[in-house]
């Protein structure tokens, strides 16, 4: 073997060597190589995982408003009707207010000069009716009666009658009589432009046609009240001089004007008097007189 003592060429050996050895140093062994491709597809399955997490929670948030919300129309009918009666219970209450407010301040200091569960007699009532009555024009005073429930024993007494006011009701009242013409008129346009209709007995049957247009106002010819004659003549004149019908309502209550405020006592008592007369006492229930525009005035029943 060869040795060569040359320096220069030994200083370049080794400097080769060194090369060499840094190259090798700088390689991954075989087990970092092996290693290192499963720590990268870890760390991108981390970040897909993230990426899908970000996604499915909308879709989760979503799914929990579903829920929420009402299913059918049946529930979102019932969620309005609750909000409604939430916003109907918060505000404030308005109803009694109105009740107060939608009389004048007139009938109200009018209503505090009556006495409060007092029952006036007739005669003092009429005078405070009178004074009280607030209307411009020439009132009406009314005087308003309740029944009571069950009639006396072995009373003939019927739902509707007549009252024979001495000094007439002050009102002047349209009379008609019906003939074949008039009730062709009234079937066809069903109007009504009189207060009584009288109609002889034959006539009746014929009558019938529009006992459904007159029955409810009351105005249906009748036998008791003098309304069904063969002299027409005679009632008319009845009914000028004071006769006038009355009905008893479904509530047991009978109103009849006795005249207006503007006649003297006197003649109000009297009118008063008559229809009073034609019921029992244990038949009524209460009583009071009013005018068109005024407080109500209840009535000593002695």
């Amino acid at each position: 073997m060869k040795t060569n003592n040359d320096p220069v060429a030994e200083e370049k050996l080794a400097e080769q060597e060194s090369e060499v050895l840094a190259h090798h140093g700088t390689e991954p062994s075989a087990e970092e190589a092996a290693t290192s491709p499963d720590e990268e597809a870890q760390k991108s399955a981390e970040v897909a995982e993230m990426t899908d997490t970000d996604e499915v929670m909308p879709a989760e948030i979503a799914a929990i408003h579903e829920v929420i919300e009402p299913e059918s129309k049946l529930e979102r009918k019932k969620a309005k009707k609750v909000e409604r009666k939430t916003a109907r219970e918060s505000k404030p209450e308005k109803s009694k207010s109105k009740k107060t407010g939608h009389r004048s301040a007139k009938y109200l200091e009018a209503k505090k000069l009556l006495e409060a569960g007092k029952l006036y007699p007739l005669t003092d009532a009429i005078e405070l009716v009178r004074k009280l009555s607030l209307s411009k024009f020439d009132g009406a005073i009314e005087l308003h009666l309740r029944l009571t429930a069950k009639k006396a024993k072995g009373s003939t007494e019927s739902q509707r009658g007549i009252f024979h006011l001495p000094h007439g009701t002050g009102k002047d009242k349209k009379i008609v009589v019906l003939d074949e013409k008039a009730i062709e008129e009234i079937a066809k346009t069903k109007k009504i432009n009189f207060d009584i209709a009288i109609a002889s007995p034959e006539l009746m049957p014929k009558v019938a046609k529009i006992a459904k247009i007159l029955g409810p106002r009351g105005l249906m010819p009748d036998p008791k009240s003098g309304t069904v004659t063969n002299d027409p003549k005679h009632v008319m004149d009845e009914i000028s001089s004071g006769k006038t019908q009355y009905r008893v309502d479904a509530s047991n209550n009978v109103h009849q004007t006795i005249g207006r405020v503007s006649w003297e006592t006197d003649k109000l008592t009297e009118n008063a008097k008559v229809v009073l007369a034609v019921f029992p006492k244990t038949r009524l229930a209460s009583a009071h007189l009013g005018a068109s525009i005024g407080p109500a005035i209840p009535l000593e029943l002695k």
